[in-house]
């Protein structure tokens, strides 16, 4: 889209039945800059609401556009039918109308994704994946989240898994973040895991990082930016990692309370040891790439520029072994480490209704909002017989 913006400005970007009205205007002494989204039913010409009834697509779209404009200097309020943004006061004219131009320009490359409940397309909505010279190659496509996972990307990423995982012409896969600054930040928190289950978690009968461990060909991680919470479980899950150095990995389970557990929490001990794995899981704090490869979270540290070729070196190196010896080394590691999820994980011994705390919910919600948490909210410790 090319056309000139300034402090006064409308624009509309119509595709598949609806159109997406955006406006600008002028703050008046003593406000900001403001930006409005709605969205219109072209069939109808009336505004749509943003619920999942009304319209899947826009509906999933729009919680993510939301928290992309806050990463723009904006606070954005999505309400029912509209989003609403005020500009910062700090950003100068040039920012704002930047801003604009960059939100029409993520919804122009964007909204396409969230079409198939609108068009009927067969298409993947949140990843990208194809197989080529022995390769399949996973891209995780919702950069307005930093890559954040709901539960269609979940089905997804193990449908195309378990798609690699049966084709014996694939040697090796590959698993990275659309954009420059998100591999995966985990699971997208706009999302109620308490009352949208299957949206938070996905329908899929056998989970992606159960097809990660148990396929028989290794799985490189090629991680550019954020690898957070369940994104950083999702790269040391792989049998080998690939970081730049603007990369960054770390916990959010504690802190915006989701209560992950198990084996993917004791599967981190045996990478960087029982003290790190304790600090890294239970402390929240982030790591730059090389802090990770000094632990062993990952195997090497390249600049940006340099990933793909750096990629290629170890599809290259794995394609000269032996496929099913490969194949039995990747099981005597796992069955070393028992990385099998027990019967009962341990959140479900102490808490199984943790998702319906006020505790769960308050966390949830000062990471949306931004915004420190009520620790009055907190649940406590749970009494448990010792010895």
């Amino acid at each position: 889209m090319s056309f000139s913006i300034n402090m006064e400005t409308s624009a509309s970007y119509e595709t598949a039945r609806v159109r997406f009205n955006l406006s600008l205007t002028t703050p008046t002494e003593g406000s900001q800059a403001q930006l409005s989204v709605t969205v219109d039913d072209l069939a109808t010409g009336q505004r749509l609401p943003f619920n999942h009834q009304a319209c899947p697509a826009v509906h999933d779209f729009t919680r993510g556009f939301a928290r992309w404009l806050s990463t723009k200097g904006l606070r954005a309020t999505r309400n029912d039918d509209e989003i609403v943004a005020e500009a910062r006061a700090e950003m100068t004219s040039a920012q704002i109308t930047q801003g604009f131009r960059d939100a029409l320009d993520m919804i122009d490359q964007k909204f396409s994704n969230y079409l198939g409940p609108i068009i009927g397309s067969d298409s993947y909505s949140d990843v990208v994946y194809k197989k080529e010279d022995g390769v399949a190659w996973l891209l995780l496509n919702r950069p307005e989240t930093y890559n954040a996972k709901r539960g269609i990307t979940m089905d997804e990423m193990a449908n195309t898994l378990l798609d690699a995982a049966a084709d014996p012409s694939i040697r090796v896969v590959v698993i990275s973040g659309a954009g420059p600054n998100g591999f995966c930040t985990g699971n997208d928190q706009s999302y109620d895991p308490e009352l949208e289950h299957s949206a938070y978690r996905g329908d899929a009968e056998v989970r992606y990082g159960q097809v990660v461990q148990q396929m028989p060909q290794p799985v490189i991680a090629a991680v550019d930016g954020f690898a957070i919470g369940s994104g950083n479980i999702l790269a040391y899950t792989c049998d080998f990692t690939i970081a730049t150095t603007r990369s960054k990995f770390g916990q959010t389970g504690p802190r915006v309370g989701s209560p992950a557990n198990g084996h993917n929490v004791a599967m981190l001990a045996a990478r960087v040891g029982q003290k790190r794995a304790r600090e890294i899981w239970m402390l929240c704090r982030q790591y730059t790439a090389q802090q990770a490869y000094d632990m062993g979270l990952v195997n090497t540290v390249v600049e940006p520029d340099r990933l793909w070729a750096e990629v290629d070196r170890w599809i290259t190196d794995i394609k000269n072994t032996s496929p099913v010896i490969i194949q039995t080394q990747k099981m005597s590691f796992n069955r070393h480490d028992h990385f099998q999820e027990p019967p009962m994980t341990p959140i479900q011994e102490l808490m199984p209704d943790y998702q319906t705390t006020e505790e769960a919910r308050e966390r949830r919600m000062a990471f949306i909002e931004r915004r420190p948490i009520d620790p009055s909210k907190n649940v406590p410790y749970v009494k448990v017989p010792i010895g």
